[in-house]
């Protein structure tokens, strides 16, 4: 593999990829600070000599968490070894295990396409495009990222025990199989079930002897048994826990399918700066483009040779993507079990390998003389196609000198008991989120090992000297006058136990609240309390260890050694076609076009269009950016959009609010928006209302102050609403006194959008429209035009504005008995400037009874106090008032 040429362009290939994974900090979206937190804890347990510590004491706010029973070691032991080995940060231990899982997967992948007969050119595409895989660039969480990661080598794995077979290739099968259930036990789930049915497709095709098939699902077993000390816990212990929560609500799987436009929709081509922007769960519409030459190997042709690995791939993948979609949904039904995954979109990351394989099958398509610029020109847009993944235009978070604090308040802000969303892995007896005691958050304040024992249910007279403070071991020597119940501050779970001068002693479980008790009779005893863990965890760890190490000496033992070097054992029996020697093709053109690759990112290309096309940070697109305004100098609501301005009773309308952070927030704002009468400007009572108790669903303490945030709102029109227009009236407020934040120097509690929704209302057209001062139409009037004396009066004017007017007007209607005289009134302030161009806008006026008799209805507009009117034309003069051609009859 080392001396095929495309070794060397995948590496200068994934050279964007680095640079943007070593901008400094950790991104803040995602779960990147979560598992760097619990890297943390990891690399803290081994500074205190604990390798596999299931139970996590500085979790929860130090109260303890059993976290690595049921999330996967593999990388946070990785941090931790180069941390703690290396002396690394955290931060650049992470960085460095990603950048070995990123070169690791695409040299898979590459490998992968040469067992397969795939060129150089073909194979480095294909490692590309797995590096450059949109499911895998949006990643935050990263034991799932370097599970995908060991995917395409758990197929080379696979088809060199198959094809081959061999000790040493059945030894790699089987340490990939256990490296990849200690990384991430869904990804694993999935890529075993990859694996098997490839292993299927090769015994159907008849390259598999029945026996070497035999072994290699033998060799497969043991690398479950070698993950055993992770894999058995994690499910033997289920009952212990609230794990139940981890699959409902939110979590449900009903809720993740995604749609096949959705599937195909193209990644994010530059940093639009949204920062609560939703995962980017696409195979991306460039790669799926890329791909489809490869049909040529799939359908029947004259390529038979290389037909059958495509063939496989084309029908995996599209199995895959029907898994995704809800049309799946009744066969994830029949097996319950597999809610647990959570996410039908997992299988994005394998997926995603099949896809990238299939791309190089579409490189291999093209003419040996051209191969090699068409597998840069691939490459170049499988990079720029997802440029707004590679790099992140956000504030990121420092993380060389994080600490215990910093997890521990990273948990209370974030509201993730035990570094997890929902609490799921408290204890079964414990209800909610215990309360720490005071005395181990200062502790931990100070630095200190925290002292677990509750001193205040020591009697008068006891006395107590600390022996030793450890994490998951503590040790005291304690004088007590009589026989007394002790509290220690950890939550009860199999695995603790309490001795007094070496013996155990009975131990118990506080209801509810789940701390621990022990009974300590009298006299001067030397009390330890530990975490021991089970036997059959010791039992796991038995098996694992006796097949890690047992097996490979018995190999050697029992079997000749294998000369072959591993790398030839990889390739298998086969020889690999278009090594270096492929350079017979790689003459003036190919070179042209490599240095053009090179160059590409040497001098940093990717990062300079990226940088290009950024967004500017007040402008989201396509966002009417009409309306900024600063909520007490901290949030900036930086514009709207809306699906419509007119809506019927009973309708919905859709609102989307974008703000975003001018600084770090310490509180969390809720927002409000609230539809208010138009006509009532003084008046806050709203008709109907969308409040939310975070702006897009994100706290605003974690708001980054580099990016703009969308903020969805559902505005529910009541079915019986009356209609008119409506002011759309925004603001935030906090606290549980709802206490609003004022808006910049005017001291306003809210701001309202520059247009009046228009609730609408069907009336009777007149004849003809009647303009007023060429600014206003009256294009329809209803009412009942005879009514008897106690009778309300309700008339219905429907009006237009035919352009825009920068000032609001009175509407007024009069009534007139015959004798010209003035018998009633309505003067009705509206908000004519905010009025809708082309717009119908229903207005009503009531009156009340009347006395009998016949009256005509005249009505206009005037400006407040000038009462300067909008004059009514027609042929021969101009006035400020029209009278309507109906008369109002009131009978006895």
């Amino acid at each position: 593999m080392w001396k095929d040429l495309g070794v060397l362009w995948v590496l200068v290939g994934l050279m964007a990829w680095w640079q943007g994974l070593n901008l400094p900090g950790l991104p803040r979206e995602g779960d990147a600070l979560l598992h760097a937190y619990r890297a943390l804890e990891m690399a803290r347990m081994w500074r205190a000599g604990v390798l596999y510590p299931r139970w996590a004491p500085d979790l929860a706010g130090g109260i303890g968490y059993p976290l690595f029973i049921f999330h996967a070691p593999m990388f946070p032991w990785s941090v931790a070894a180069l941390s703690v080995g290396l002396g690394l940060s955290i931060e650049h231990a992470i960085k460095a295990v990603l950048m070995i899982a990123a070169l690791g997967g695409s040299l898979g992948a590459y490998l992968l396409a040469r067992r397969w007969k795939l060129s150089p050119a073909a194979a480095m595409t294909a490692g590309l495009a797995f590096g450059y895989m949109p499911f895998q660039l949006q990643q935050g969480n990263y034991p799932q990222y370097t599970a995908i990661a060991l995917l395409p080598w758990l197929l080379v794995g696979a088809d060199g025990a198959l094809r081959a077979g061999g000790f040493t290739r059945r030894w790699f099968l089987a340490c990939v199989v256990a490296l990849l259930g200690l990384s991430h036990n869904l990804t694993a789930l999935l890529g075993y079930l990859l694996a098997l049915t490839y292993a299927l497709f090769l015994g159907i095709r008849g390259k598999v002897h029945r026996r070497r098939l035999g072994k290699a699902l033998v060799a497969f077993a043991l690398g479950l048994g070698m993950a055993s000390p992770y894999l058995g816990p994690s499910v033997t212990e289920i009952p212990w826990v609230h794990l139940d929560r981890a699959r409902t609500g939110v979590y449900e799987i009903v809720h993740h399918f995604r749609t096949l436009p959705q599937l195909l929709e193209w990644p994010p081509l530059r940093d639009e700066r949204w920062g609560n922007r939703p995962l980017v769960l696409t195979l991306g519409l460039h790669q799926v483009l890329l791909a489809l030459p490869s049909l040529a190997y799939a359908l029947p042709g004259p390529r038979r040779s290389r037909q059958p690995e495509a063939l496989w791939t084309w029908g995996i993948g599209i199995t895959a993507v029907f898994l995704m979609t809800p049309a799946s949904y009744p066969l994830w039904a029949l097996f319950p079990g597999l809610s647990y995954i959570q996410f039908p979109w997992r299988w994005l990351g394998p997926a995603g390998l099949l896809l990238s394989l299939l791309i190089g099958f579409s490189i291999e398509t093209v003419k040996p003389s051209v191969r090699w610029p068409a597998a840069f020109a691939a490459s170049i847009l499988l990079v720029l196609g997802t440029l707004g993944l590679v790099y992140d235009g956000g504030t990121r978070v420092p993380f060389v000198r994080a600490g215990l604090v910093d997890l521990q308040r990273y948990e209370r802000e974030q509201l993730y008991p035990g570094l997890t969303a929902t609490g799921e892995l408290f204890p079964k007896w414990v209800e909610g989120w215990p309360e720490p005691p005071p005395g181990l958050a200062h502790a931990y304040a100070r630095g200190e090992e925290p002292d677990r024992l509750d001193r205040t249910t020591l009697p008068v007279g006891a006395a107590v000297r600390t022996i030793r403070l450890e994490p998951l071991s503590q040790r005291w020597e304690i004088r007590v006058p009589y026989r007394i119940p002790m509290r220690f501050w950890v939550l009860g779970y199999p695995g603790w136990r309490v001795t007094v001068n070496g013996q155990p002693i009975p131990t118990w479980i506080e209801a509810r609240t789940g701390w621990l008790w022990a009974e300590i009779p009298a006299g001067v005893h030397q009390v330890h309390l530990r975490f021991s863990g089970l036997w059959r965890w010791r039992v796991f760890e038995g098996i694992a260890l006796g097949l890690w190490v047992g097996w490979p000496i018995w190999g050697i033992l029992r079997s000749r050694r294998d000369p072959r070097r591993l790398s030839l054992a990889l390739h298998g029996n086969e020889r690999t076609s278009g090594r270096w020697g492929e350079a017979s093709h790689f003459r003036w053109g190919s070179a042209g076009a490599a240095l053009l690759f090179a160059l590409a990112f040497a001098l940093g290309l990717p990062y300079r269009l990226w940088a290009i096309t950024r967004v500017p940070l007040d402008r989201p697109p396509g966002v009417d950016l009409s309306v900024q305004a600063d909520f007490e100098g901290r949030i900036r609501l930086v514009g709207y959009q809306i699906d419509r301005w007119i809506a019927y009773p009973g309708e919905t309308v859709r609102l989307t609010l974008w703000w975003r952070s001018l600084t770090a927030l310490d509180e969390d704002a809720h927002v409000y928006v609230h539809g208010i009468p138009a006509d009532q400007p003084f008046s806050f009572a709203q008709a109907f209302q969308s409040d939310r108790l975070h702006p897009g669903d994100l706290p605003t303490r974690r708001w980054d102050p580099e990016k703009h945030y969308r903020d969805d709102h559902v505005l529910k029109i009541p079915p019986d609403l009356p209609p008119g227009p409506y002011r759309i009236r925004v603001g935030l407020y906090s606290g549980l006194a709802q206490q609003r934040w004022r808006v910049g120097n005017e001291g306003t509690d809210g701001i309202d959008l520059p247009r009046l929704l228009i609730v609408q209302r069907a009336v009777r057209a007149l004849p003809s429209a009647v303009s007023f001062g060429e600014a206003l139409q009256l294009r329809g009037v209803e009412g009942p035009f005879g009514l008897r004396t106690g009778e309300r009066f309700e008339l219905w004017l429907i009006w237009q504005v035919i352009r825009p007017i920068d000032r609001n007007y009175t509407l007024f209607v009069h009534l007139i008995n015959e004798s010209g005289q003035l018998i009633a009134q309505r003067d009705r302030f509206q908000l004519t400037s905010m009025w809708p161009v082309g717009e119908s806008v229903p207005l009503k006026v009531e009156f009340p009874s009347l006395p009998p008799g016949r009256y005509h209805i005249r009505l206009g507009w005037y400006l407040w106090p000038s009462m300067e009117h909008l004059p009514v034309r027609d042929l021969s003069r101009a006035s400020p008032a029209w009278e309507l051609p109906f008369q109002l009859s009131v009978h006895p």
